[in-house]
């Protein structure tokens, strides 16, 4: 699949293929790259953008998110992702470790990293205070949130969901991988919210032509979608 880029509001470049986004952030230094997305020729791509080495920040390792990987040297993840990406037959071993608290500093744009298990055991959200946004990756977004399968977990997403309340009432958009590529902050306590009524049986159950598991269900609670089993 071909790629193509635009630049945001806040400067970087958000970049879209095959309905998944990637980030592309110009430092001083280095330019800083939030995953690699369902496409191979990604590498390539960017240096059509910037000359600067480029490293990647991984926010989840679903396939789609990661099949450009291999194409930069320099890669990181947050460990527990990396039994996830393991079983998927799609863990690169010199992969190494980001830490919830770390900070990646390009010097244009300085993020923190936030541990927010649920969709994966390892998806993180990189916040970017100063300028009050932040990338969530497939958490946070207003399209169907994959909640089935090994490594999904409703309980922990309502947890980091809630453990991130605190800082998203300080930020004015949320960057999202799927769909709306600007979320208001106020979607997090909506997805709070979602994920409490699907626990409580409240979803209203659709057939899903694109999934080819057919037991799994769009499961639709007020503003919120999600693909997962009948609760």
């Amino acid at each position: 699949m071909g790629f193509t880029a635009e630049k945001t509001e806040h400067g970087f470049w958000s970049i879209e293929s095959d309905g998944v986004r990637a980030f592309l952030f110009e430092g001083e230094e280095k330019a800083l790259l939030v995953d690699t997305t369902r496409s191979t020729g990604l590498g390539a791509f960017c240096k059509t953008l910037t000359d600067k080495p480029i490293f990647v920040v991984t926010t989840h390792a679903d396939i789609d998110h990661i099949a450009s990987d291999a194409e930069f040297p320099e890669r990181y993840m947050h460990p527990s992702e990396f039994d996830h990406c393991k079983a998927k037959g799609s863990f690169l071993p010199d992969t190494r470790p980001i830490w919830e608290g770390d900070i990646v500093d390009i010097g244009t744009y300085k993020f923190e990293i936030v541990l927010i298990p649920g969709h994966t055991p390892g998806s993180i959200m990189l916040v970017e205070r100063e300028k009050r946004f932040a990338l969530g990756g497939d958490s946070i977004q207003t399209g169907p949130i994959f909640m089935f399968g090994p490594g999904r977990n409703f309980h922990a997403f309502i947890a980091s969901m809630t453990k991130i309340l605190p800082i998203v009432k300080d930020l004015d958009t949320i960057y999202s991988s799927h769909h709306e590529l600007m979320v208001p902050s106020s979607m997090v306590p909506e997805l709070i919210d979602g994920a409490k009524g699907y626990l409580a049986g409240k979803a209203e159950y659709f057939e899903s032509p694109d999934r080819l598991d057919k037991e799994v269900k769009e499961c639709v609670i007020g503003k919120c979608h999600f693909y997962a089993l009948k609760a």
